[in-house]
């Protein structure tokens, strides 16, 4: 039998918000996370020690932050939801929070020196979601639920009734996934996704060995245009009835699109202000950002390792550019030189072949843009890049509510640090 790790109860301040969205206070030395807090809160802390650093449960706010403010949804509080983080901390609290967790990123991971960011923002702060993925889970009753994991024990999923954050269609398309569940596979773990694309869904289910009613429960979603599904161990394939746009939505959309287009415009600003005539879009999803490059006579080289996506890529493309099917880490160094580099790689970062191959490039490409949704693994991949310095820095709030924001850096080769074209 193993023995429960020693706790011991502090009375802590919270300085400021780490990459995740914990609150972060300094003791004696001993750094330790506290989730569910602001900077300026004084809080009495049950905590654990590791070798590093603290964990720790805030038992009660002593005195709260000016930063502090009541949140909108029951499931942060009663459910402890997982899904935002900061919910408790008003907007501008939240802005300051991200603009830092940037800059500690780049200093502390990247080491440069680099001030906050500017961040911009979107028009509201609820109900932009166009995306929603659920664990779906059957009661003893044999009746289904779908819902979020508690934040503070992972392996409990709640039945969400609503999520604040979310655009209300598709809460309304998730209930009519709920309606048919019945046909869902017999699993005891599921996975669902819903995509708003314009004003229908598109739905992808991931679990399950077999899935024998798979056309009736698409059958039944009169809302829905395209389905897949992504058995255990297996590939995505698509299910049912094809309806509507036939786009690979499995995959690629826009979580918040009136922000996802408000940055889009402005790395196609920043990749102009360098005058390519040949630009590698790396990770190119759909090839939106293409489309958007060719209207400036630039040629784009799309790279996308999905091959639904780059297919539908290739059709948005006009010769000379082109959509390569491939791992951006594969084919980089064939693909250059280039004049500009976009580099929008998942959470993971890019491969260490993808910043040795720009580092080795000769010329080098005039810029390099590296659009990132997590400070730390963009970080990582700066900091592999010392012959190029960053020019700027601008933070996009796509998340709201949550911890997550977008990042946009802009690397030029270290002897053109003076740059052409100024960033607002």
């Amino acid at each position: 039998m193993t023995e429960s790790p020693m706790t011991e109860t502090m009375m802590l301040e919270i300085d400021s918000i780490a990459v995740g969205g914990d609150g972060v206070a300094r003791q004696d030395g001993l750094v330790v996370f506290v989730p569910r807090t602001a900077p300026g809160d004084r809080v009495v802390a049950r905590i654990e020690r590791g070798k590093r650093f603290a964990r720790g449960i805030a038992e009660r706010v002593e005195q709260p932050s000016p930063s502090r403010t009541d949140p909108s949804c029951a499931h942060y509080l009663i459910d402890h939801c997982g899904g935002c983080q900061l919910q408790h901390m008003t907007l501008d609290a939240q802005h300051e929070a991200k603009r830092g967790i940037i800059r500690d990123s780049l200093r502390r991971i990247g080491k440069r020196v680099v001030d906050a960011p500017p961040l911009r923002a979107g028009t509201t702060p609820w109900r932009y979601r166009h995306r929603l993925s659920l664990a779906i889970r059957r009661r003893a009753d044999g009746s289904w639920f779908a819902g979020m994991h508690a934040w503070h024990d992972p392996s409990t999923v709640f039945d969400l009734r609503d999520c604040l954050i979310t655009d209300e269609r598709v809460v309304a398309l998730w209930r009519e996934v709920l309606a048919a569940a019945d046909a869902l596979p017999e699993a005891a773990v599921l996975r669902g996704t819903v995509r708003l694309v314009g004003s229908r869904g598109a739905f992808v289910l991931e679990g399950g060995a077999a899935w024998p009613r798979a056309d009736q429960f698409a059958a039944r979603l009169s809302s829905f245009d395209q389905f897949w599904w992504i058995p255990a161990g297996g590939r995505r394939q698509r299910i049912g009835p094809q309806r509507g746009d036939a786009g690979p939505h499995a995959s690629f959309s826009q979580v918040n699109p009136s922000v996802a287009e408000q940055m889009e415009v402005f790395v196609a600003e920043r990749v102009m202000a360098h005058a390519p005539t040949h630009v590698i879009d790396a990770y190119a999803g759909t090839g939106d950002r293409g489309a958007l490059l060719q209207t400036h006579q630039v040629r784009v080289t799309a790279v996308e390792l999905d091959e639904e996506a780059a297919a539908y890529a290739a059709t948005r493309l006009q010769r000379p550019s082109r959509s390569v099917t491939a791992k951006v880490e594969d084919v980089i160094a064939a693909l250059l030189p280039a004049d500009v580099v976009v580099l929008n790689p998942p959470r993971a970062g890019v491969d260490e072949r993808v910043t040795t191959a720009i580092e080795a490039a000769s010329p080098p490409p005039a810029c390099v843009i590296y659009v990132s949704c997590d400070p730390a693994t963009l970080a990582r991949d700066i900091a592999r890049m010392p012959s190029w310095d960053i020019r700027s820095v601008t933070a996009f709030d796509m998340f709201p509510q949550t911890a997550h924001v977008e990042t946009v850096v802009e690397l030029v080769p270290r002897e053109r640090a003076a740059s052409p074209g100024t960033v607002a």
